[in-house]
């Protein structure tokens, strides 16, 4: 990236460097970027001329919490790496108490984070409308509001945030029953 410098400045040094495929400006800030940036979730500096390039980290939880749990489903399970959407036949789902109030889930990274996207895998066996409309927050910021008329199986949902602590917030007085592939 070149600090300092004005959009065709920006538009220059890309036209003139091997591998720029395009640039994004921002007053003060050049970033160029190669072909690879539109096939991948994340940007990655690379030494040769400053070329953005992205590059697909999944997310690293350490440690997590939510609202309730019921069932024994408990927080870890929703980044344990078992993909099977059946609750009770794959013992892979967080579960939250349905007590009347809108069930939560949130977990801690390893280091703050660009976070491009979340991948939530809906529970299968049943109860997967419990989804369908849920905020999606870094460090308690909203970067995407779910509002769906039909429930998903799998989805990946866009967030463009940094931060150290994402959550997902049901916004109905249901319990949570998912797990994510961050």
């Amino acid at each position: 990236s070149a600090s300092g410098i004005g959009r065709l400045n920006c538009a220059e040094d890309c036209s003139t460097r091997s591998g720029c495929f395009g640039f994004t400006w921002l007053p003060g800030l050049c970033r160029l970027f190669s072909l690879s940036a539109f096939y991948n979730l994340a940007w990655e500096s690379s030494a040769e001329c400053d070329v953005y390039t992205l590059n697909t980290t999944k997310l690293n939880f350490v440690a997590c919490n939510q609202s309730s749990v019921m069932q024994n489903g408990v927080c870890e399970r929703a980044f344990d790496g078992n993909k099977n959407q059946d609750y009770w036949g794959g013992l892979s789902c967080i579960h939250t108490d349905n007590n009347g109030q809108p069930g939560w889930w949130e977990a801690q990274l390893a280091a703050p984070a660009q976070i491009s996207h979340v991948t939530i895998y809906n529970r299968a066996d049943c109860c997967s409308s419990r989804l369908n409309k849920m905020s999606l927050t870094v460090d308690g910021v909203e970067c995407h509001r779910v509002d769906l008329t039909v429930a998903f199986s799998i989805a990946t949902f866009s967030c463009n945030a940094f931060g150290s602590k994402f959550a997902m917030i049901n916004l109905q007085a249901f319990s949570i029953t998912m797990f994510t592939n961050q």
